[in-house]
């Protein structure tokens, strides 16, 4: 059975793998329970913090010296070896309350904005994992800090965190990610990797996790994704069906991701432990669009065109339909004026 700190290091391996390009970024691995540890210091090898990371097994105990590690770290590491001319990225995970440190929350939020969030190219994420973290000081630590927090329900969902901060690191250069949701179902390492290679910049990154004596807990299965309505996906034996989300036709008779109360089929690419199923787009009433294969006429409500079967994207509580078509026209409008309105 999995513990905490073996689904974080786990995610944190995935991160490393899709973030890190060998000869450009630097890593840095360390951890904390009564006092910061440095794993690895700003290593541009992936497999040395592969490595590191690895090494960290069966290592929980003791207290949770939170806001002092971040400090530290800060102090020890960024502003010691760090490099000034290249992004500076640092990624907390932490399952519980601070009880060990010297400086209270207000102070280590003061202290970061002051020595590392007033650069606007450097980025702090705090992740609290689990019901213990108390969210209202992290939240309140965040604003005064100019970082971002982000509460995750538990440890299955830290990958898919992860994967999102990736890809939100990797667009900061010109857009703003103090607004933070893990709520988009619709994103995998395959489009953080290909973003990380377009961009050319180089940053230096610090993953800061928690070692202290409750990340020994044993945690169990993940908790189910679910349909656009929030009820969980089951698995279910089903013939010809295909993904309501893409329209990806089934590649088994079992369809591992079906809700009953709606009839809703799924394929893997859209699902995430404990998250609901995100559309590919909505109604003109915000409703989720669900894939249809159609066996007889349909209209197109867009551009009213008559189809004889074929594929549609369908709101049945509104009656609507939109042919995929005219669904690549609205996105590319919709990129357009977001485009305008962000020059």
């Amino acid at each position: 059975m999995e513990t905490k700190l073996s689904r974080a290091i786990k995610a944190s391996n995935e991160l490393i793998t899709n973030l890190h390009r060998d000869g450009l970024d630097r890593g840095c691995i360390a951890t904390f329970n009564n006092f910061l540890t440095i794993k690895e210091n700003f290593a541009d090898d992936e497999n040395d913090l592969h490595h590191s990371l690895d090494a960290l097994k069966n290592t929980a105990y003791g207290g949770t010296r939170l806001y002092d590690s971040m400090c530290d770290l800060i102090n020890r590491t960024f502003y010691r070896n760090g490099n000034l001319s290249r992004p500076w990225i640092m990624i907390v995970v932490t399952d519980g309350n601070d009880i060990s440190s010297t400086r209270s929350a207000q102070m280590c939020a003061e202290e970061i904005r002051n020595k590392f969030t007033k650069e606007n190219s450097n980025f702090l994420f705090l992740i609290g994992v689990g019901d213990d973290v108390n969210s209202s000081t992290m939240e309140m630590m965040a604003e005064r800090g100019n970082f971002t927090y982000i509460p995750v329900k538990d440890f299955y969902l830290l990958e898919y965190a992860f994967m999102l901060l990736a890809l939100k690191v990797t667009n900061s250069l010109n857009v703003s990610i103090r607004d933070f949701s893990i709520n988009d179902a619709s994103v995998t390492w395959a489009e953080v990797q290909k973003q990380r290679q377009i961009s050319q910049v180089a940053i230096d990154y610090a993953l800061l996790i928690d070692v202290s004596g409750s990340m020994s807990d044993r945690i169990y299965g993940p908790p189910p994704p679910k349909c656009f309505a929030g009820h969980d996906l089951k698995e279910k034996h089903l013939y010809n069906w295909y993904c309501d989300v893409c329209g990806e036709n089934g590649q088994s008779s079992i369809c591992k991701y079906y809700c009953a109360r709606c009839d809703f089929s799924a394929c893997p690419d859209h699902c995430k432990p404990g998250v609901e199923c995100k559309p590919v787009d909505y109604c003109p009433n915000h409703h989720p669009l669900r894939c249809v294969k159609w066996t007889r006429k349909w209209v197109c409500d867009e551009d009213r065109r008559l189809f004889n079967g074929g594929t549609s994207l369908r709101c049945q509580q509104c009656d609507y339909d939109i042919c995929i078509n005219c669904l690549e026209d609205r996105n590319i409008i919709h990129r357009f004026a977001r485009l305008i309105l962000e020059s």
